[in-house]
């Protein structure tokens, strides 16, 4: 039986093609025993391990204190008076509130010692406190001169040591005269303040000190101040009184006497005001409300320790009889101003309680 030649070479073609897939077959079985075996072996390498700094907190280590300001209360505060009373700054009741008493006593313990004058504990502040070269509170020795002429006392401070005190019931002194008045835009820095008008003068005692708290202000970014107000003649101040009167008579429609009551409120009759002592100003800033601005803040909060207070604060209206009037500063001295913010005592009152006239 003749065989067909291209069945023969078909059957060929398949006998080669099962012999190599079977050679395949057993390289492939091959391959897998040895990836088998090789991964029980040869440990699978770890991830890299990055290098990261460890930071261990010492549960032991002490806690950095406090920095203490207007406001702090607890043991530090406590610590902090204590401290202080030692010295002699402080001489109110330890209570651990960390009021204007003991801001004050910080501010002058800071003015001996060199620091910055803030009223803030901080590091500096605490490590020259709790040293042993925090000194007592320096008292001035008098000059030995029992009876000193005019010509060695300043016209404004009384008999008994004690700032002038004028107000409704206690009118300018007959005869006064200004010490050393000065035209304030000719004497001061223009570029520490502006003085609005060119007439305006103040005791130069007083601009000495206020151009020394402004420049402080400056350092602290508290800059754009004005004076828009010093000293008046009587003459002067009548003339206030009289337009302001005008003026409620005419927009308000008041009777005289009314008109005069509201205007005592804000402007004082001629003799009793304080700018006749060259010793108030008004400080303002040019075109805006002072109140409420950094500035009047800044102000209320460090003009004391340069020998001014806020003469008329909304707390002592009653007293003063004035409305509150963030703007008006008195200079009476470093000496008294402290003692007023640290017993948180205005003018009458302060003459009231250490006055013996």
């Amino acid at each position: 039986m003749k065989q067909n030649p291209k069945r023969v070479i078909g059957l060929v073609i398949l006998f080669i093609l099962l012999v190599a897939a079977v050679i395949l077959g057993v390289r492939v079985a091959s391959l897998v025993d040895m990836t088998y075996v090789e991964m029980h072996t040869t440990p699978t390498p770890e991830p890299p391990v990055r290098n990261v700094m460890q930071v261990t907190v010492d549960p032991n280590a002490p806690t950095p204190p406090p920095v203490l300001r207007s406001g702090s209360q607890g043991e530090e505060v406590i610590q902090l008076q204590t401290r202080l009373q030692q010295l002699g700054y402080y001489t109110s009741s330890i209570d651990g509130d960390f009021g204007p008493g003991t801001k004050s006593a910080v501010i002058v313990f800071q003015l001996q010692h060199d620091l910055s004058a803030d009223g803030i504990v901080g590091e500096d502040t605490r490590n020259v406190l709790y040293s042993a070269s925090a000194q007592p509170k320096a008292t001035p020795t008098p000059e030995p001169d029992p009876t000193p002429t005019p010509e060695t006392v300043y016209p404004w401070v009384r008999s008994d040591g004690l700032p002038i005190l004028v107000n409704r019931d206690h009118f300018l002194p007959d005869g006064y005269q200004p010490a050393d008045l000065v035209y304030m835009a000719d004497y001061c820095d223009s570029s520490i303040v502006k003085i609005k008008a060119s007439g305006i003068q103040g005791e130069r005692v007083a601009v000495d000190a206020m151009m020394s708290m402004l420049e402080y202000a400056h350092s602290q970014g508290i800059t754009v101040w004005q004076v828009s107000a010093g000293y008046r003649s009587k003459a002067y101040q009548q003339q206030l009184f009289d337009e302001q009167v005008y003026e409620y008579r005419k927009k308000n429609g008041l009777s005289y006497n009314d008109a005069v009551s509201a205007t005592r409120l804000t402007v004082m009759e001629p003799g009793s005001s304080e700018h006749h002592l060259g010793l108030a100003f008004d400080i303002t800033v040019p075109g805006v409300a002072f109140k409420g601005t950094e500035q009047a803040a800044w102000l209320a909060e460090n003009c004391w320790q340069f020998g001014f207070i806020i003469r008329y604060t909304e707390e002592k209206e009653d007293i003063t009889g004035i409305l509150a009037e963030p703007w008006h500063i008195r200079y009476v001295g470093t000496e008294h101003s402290l003692n007023m913010l640290e017993e948180n005592l205005c003018l009458e009152e302060y003459i009231a309680k250490y006055g013996f006239e």
